[in-house]
């Protein structure tokens, strides 16, 4: 390709003590592209020829616009920030991965070149040689203390591999460094172009003797760590699991047959083995399958310790399963701390959890020295083992950066977010890329370009202000690591999504008229919780926020996927937190229903209300105590999975009541009067605060529907402005 593209190119032989001053842009597009395909050969010519020196080229790598490349105008940011003495702008995490592309070479009027063949942005290929884009290269850089997030750049590639994505990293990890940003540490998933990469770079894995840390190009006084990222090496495990069925330890099994026979279980089996064991009541309980629970988790384990402690056979030796299970899951969350706020496993790391570090890490290493497949070969030596040494290679790179950082004689760090080391920011640019492709019809090299000009904007304007919940991102990303991914759900089954009799009842079909009769009020508010708990069940991905929604029977342990929940007229009987909402949700809407008729077709009515419920609701102390400490898990404090819950009880609760509603008022009546309200008023906000810089609560303010609801709701409990 080289020779096919360059056949005119003209190199000037290399004299003692002479160095060319300028290059011409053929010369610079041949000399990065040369040295990226290949840094002996570019070294070799080099000997004969004048070419520049390696550590310039990140410079000819970078473009002002949104070509591909290095982007200018991100460094231009960071460099103000880092030189301005911003604390939070003097290190940083790469992420680094590669967006699948379609396959389409295109011809731009624009730019008067064919779009869509491999670039790196040092200058257009154009011969036929040249093949198309099929990656995306993508560089973001994440901020290592403040919370930031900014795509650096990204370069079309034919294919991937470990060189030339090697040569990528040094020049990025170069170009920060020369504008005052120090890389601590690079996160890649563990496919083999990465792994080559990872080696390429200087990190060493011989079995289970690992170096995680490589040189800086820069200050070989300096290292770097490498992460693979956890979510991909936590399907690499799965998928391990699956093809073996079972891994030996020491003569003891871990099954992947466990994991099915929890998918088989029958509810009928599961409450007979309750009722000999405890002597529960059959009558008053249900068996509930938490699905959403994730596959390595202690949710998991409780699960396979409670069926086993039931006397169900089916589950007898599960032990080593169940630790391997545990293990994993510590592992895991010791890589996933998002927040400083966060308890338990998935704290941040200090110098208080330095020791437990170790201990979790020798435990790993000797589960992996002892650890063989099948056929009696141990597991760090077979061709399935990068899900198992990844994590090996994280636990020692977070042991270095520990020592380093939290030890460190010359202001220390307090404490280590290590959840924004994995690839979910990078996946959340991602996505904003996805939908934009989407939007176009194609994920072209043209389209790729298109939406990451948009994502860069987004990125500069919002920089430090405009970070996504990683938790939400976390969970959507293993959401085929979920317990009903595991298995084909079938009728029968505790683990279906609609398990209780009449789930998939019509909106329209519930009478609520029985809510106006105060000796008929406890039954209704319990039959409308079950109803709206029904509803919002299968919109959550998150299997802590699922298990609040219901009222455990306390037969299995905390925490457990596999739950009794107590029963009532064969329905199950949601927590009571959710009848305290629904009940306070109840008192504002009758009250608000009855004081403001004519301001219902008010096109920010369903917003209003919405928000006056969520007011009223916030005043109630106590609600879903199990999540008090899961709401600290995501790094965005005000929308947390309890705001979640909250906004998803009222939303289905009001969708549920505008039937009623709606059909006083003609034909507007339906499920979706309150979410298209809320959408006018919403694109009304935005488009105010657009025009008159104005925010959307100033704009509520001005809807007379929301004065004379805080006006007489205010009278009617003389309290606060609701």
């Amino acid at each position: 390709m080289l020779r096919a593209q360059f056949t005119d190119l003209q190199l000037d032989l290399r004299y003692e003590g002479t160095q060319r001053g300028s290059y011409p842009a053929t010369m610079r597009n041949f000399a990065v592209s040369l040295h990226l395909f290949s840094a002996k050969a570019y070294e070799c010519v080099a000997r004969t020829f004048q070419l520049p020196e390696p550590t310039t080229l990140h410079a000819w790598l970078s473009n002002p616009d949104y070509r591909p490349g290095f982007s200018q105008q991100v460094f231009s940011v960071l460099a103000e920030r880092a030189q301005a003495g911003d604390k939070d702008f003097q290190s940083c995490s790469l992420l680094i991965g590669a967006m699948s592309l379609e396959r389409r070479i295109q011809y731009d009027q624009h730019t008067n070149s064919m779009q869509g063949l491999m670039d790196f942005g040092a200058g257009n290929y154009d011969a036929d040689e040249v093949p198309a884009a099929a990656e995306a290269l993508t560089l973001v850089a994440v901020g290592f203390q403040g919370h930031w997030i900014a795509p650096l750049g990204y370069f079309l590639l034919a294919t991937l591999t470990g060189d030339v994505q090697s040569q990528l990293l040094r020049h990025c990890i170069l170009k920060l460094y020369s504008i005052g940003l120090q890389v601590v540490s690079v996160t890649s998933d563990a496919t083999a172009p990465n792994v080559d990469t990872a080696r390429r770079l200087g990190v060493l894995v011989d079995g289970v003797s690992v170096k995680s840390t490589f040189f800086h190009p820069a200050n070989p006084a300096l290292e770097i760590a490498y992460f693979f990222d956890p979510c991909h090496l936590l399907t690499l495990v799965h998928n391990t699991l699956q093809v073996y069925g079972s891994l030996q330890v020491c003569s003891k099994a871990i099954c992947w047959d466990y994991i099915l026979r929890l998918g088989v279980l029958q509810e009928q089996e599961v409450l007979q083995a309750a009722h000999k064991l405890s002597g529960v009541s059959l009558s008053g309980q249900q068996v509930w399958g938490n699905g959403a629970a994730q596959l390595f988790s202690e949710s998991t384990a409780q699960a396979l310790h409670f069926a086993a402690s039931l006397g169900l056979s089916q589950f007898l030796g599960h032990e080593t399963t169940s630790h391997f299970i545990t293990l994993l899951s510590a592992v895991f969350d010791v890589c996933s701390s998002r927040s400083v706020h966060t308890k338990g496993p998935k704290a941040p790391l200090s110098l208080a959890s330095y020791d437990s570090l170790n201990n979790l890490c020798n435990e790993y290493e000797n589960l992996l020295r002892k650890l063989r497949n099948g056929t009696g070969e141990l597991l760090g030596l077979s061709r399935h083992r990068w899900g198992f040494l990844g994590f090996l290679v994280n636990l020692r790179s977070l042991q270095w950066m520990a020592k380093t950082y939290l030890e460190a004689e010359d202001r220390p760090v307090p404490y280590l977010l290590t959840g924004w080391w994995s690839l979910d920011p990078l996946e959340w640019c991602w996505g904003a890329i996805r939908q934009g492709c989407e939007e176009r019809g194609t994920t072209t090299a043209q389209a790729f370009q298109s939406a990451y000009r948009h994502i860069l904007c987004k990125g500069l304007t919002g920089l430090r202000h405009n970070t996504p919940n990683l938790l939400d991102v976390s969970l959507s990303r293993r959401a085929n690591l979920q317990l009903q991914a595991s298995w084909p759900l079938g009728k029968g089954q505790v683990w279906l999504d609609y398990w209780c009799p009449g789930s998939r009842q019509d909106t329209s079909a519930i009478d609520l008229s029985p809510s106006l009769l105060s000796q008929l009020e406890e039954d209704t508010t319990t039959y409308v919780s079950r109803f709206v708990v029904r509803k919002l069940l299968p919109l959550l991905t998150c299997a802590e926020c699922r298990a609040a929604l219901m009222s455990p029977s306390g037969v299995e342990p905390a925490g457990s996927a596999l739950m009794c929940v107590k029963n009532r007229g064969r329905q199950f009987l949601p927590a009571e937190s959710v009848q305290r909402v629904i009940r306070r949700a109840e008192k504002i809407f009758g009250l608000s229903t009855w004081l403001f008729r004519d301001s219902r077709q008010h096109r920010s009515w369903g917003l209003v209300l919405e928000l006056a419920i969520l007011a009223d609701v916030s005043e109630e102390r106590g609600l879903f105590p199990s999540l008090r400490d899961h709401l600290f898990e995501s790094n965005i404090l005000v929308s947390n999975h309890y705001v979640t819950i909250l906004q998803g009880l009222v939303r289905i609760f009001l969708e549920l009541h505008s039937v009623q509603l709606g059909a006083a008022q003609g034909p507007e009546s339906g499920r979706s009067i309150w979410v298209r309200r809320s959408k006018e008023a919403n694109s009304e906000q935005s488009q105010g605060s657009a025009n008159r810089g104005t925010g959307p609560v100033r704009q509520l303010d001005s809807s007379n529907g929301f004065m004379l609801l805080e006006e007489k709701l205010t009278g009617l409990w003389g309290e606060r402005p609701v």
